[in-house]
């Protein structure tokens, strides 16, 4: 790579590997005016808040989707108190958790209480298993389940050696059913075989799992759309710090550069 240099004697430095091209960059055009969508999403937002004001309605299984929907979709930054709340009754006891054969439930309940600060033992998976400690063999055929059960047992802490044995399991068996599946829930398990969904970059999962939500059955059309409205404002925010930063750039360039440019 070239590089330029201001003078004799002083330091060459590299050109920028963007360019200005954030200077003069523009976002594909938008039928929505920007106001627009924030109207939109600050409509959006309080549809949303209304839902955990009905928690008493709902069941413990629909409020722990709802709150992996909204880490999962980039938008739970708007409700912290709300989820806190829910996830504080929900460890304390306070909303019923009626006792759940499904694996996935359990598994998502553990992951979430744990990655909020709320401690939950490892017993909650003692269901799962046959008389001689192993998981059930129907769990083999249960993809979704065993993709929230790898993901939860990385909340593991010092000593549950008894996580390490689940991730062996479970990893084992993603890995020989990816093949078989289709989209989204395999690209969501190829993607946590890469990196497990709590150590995965909460944006690059936002920007995966926008996509991968709509596919899902029974999704939510409110979370959906906020999803999509806060990631747009929230990209153009940052295109307009960009730009910002460029010309500063250019202009700190130009004042080092003209000096040595002067005839």
């Amino acid at each position: 790579m070239e590089t330029t240099t201001a003078g004799a004697g002083d330091t060459a430095f590299e050109p920028s590997l963007w360019d200005d091209f954030f200077v003069s960059y523009t976002p594909p055009c938008s039928q929505m005016s920007e106001e627009w969508m924030r109207e939109r999403a600050e409509e959006l937002r309080m549809e949303v808040r209304r839902m955990f004001e009905a928690v008493n309605g709902m069941s413990v299984a629909d409020l722990m989707v709802l709150v992996d929907a909204l880490q999962r979709l980039g938008i739970d930054n708007h409700y912290q108190k709300e989820i806190y709340t829910t996830l504080s009754r929900v460890h304390t006891g306070e909303l019923e958790i009626l006792r759940s054969e499904e694996l996935h439930i359990v598994a998502l309940r553990f992951r979430l209480l744990r990655q909020h600060g709320f401690f939950v033992s490892t017993d909650v998976f003692d269901e799962f298993r046959d008389g001689t400690g192993n998981f059930n063999t129907c769990l083999t055929r249960d993809p979704k389940g065993l993709l929230s059960l790898y993901n939860a047992a990385y909340l593991a802490v010092p000593g549950e050696d008894v996580l390490d044995g689940v991730i062996a399991f479970t990893r084992t068996h993603l890995e020989a059913m990816k093949g078989n599946l289709t989209s989204p829930i395999a690209d969501q398990i190829c993607r946590a075989l890469d990196i497990p969904l709590p150590r995965y970059m909460p944006q690059l999962e936002t920007m995966h799992f926008i996509t991968e939500y709509e596919q899902e059955d029974g999704h939510n059309a409110t979370l959906l759309e906020l999803a999509r409205l806060d990631y747009c404002l929230t990209r153009s925010a940052q295109l307009k710090e960009l730009r910002t930063f460029c010309l500063k750039g250019a202009r700190t360039r130009t004042m080092w550069l003209a000096p040595w440019t002067a005839t």
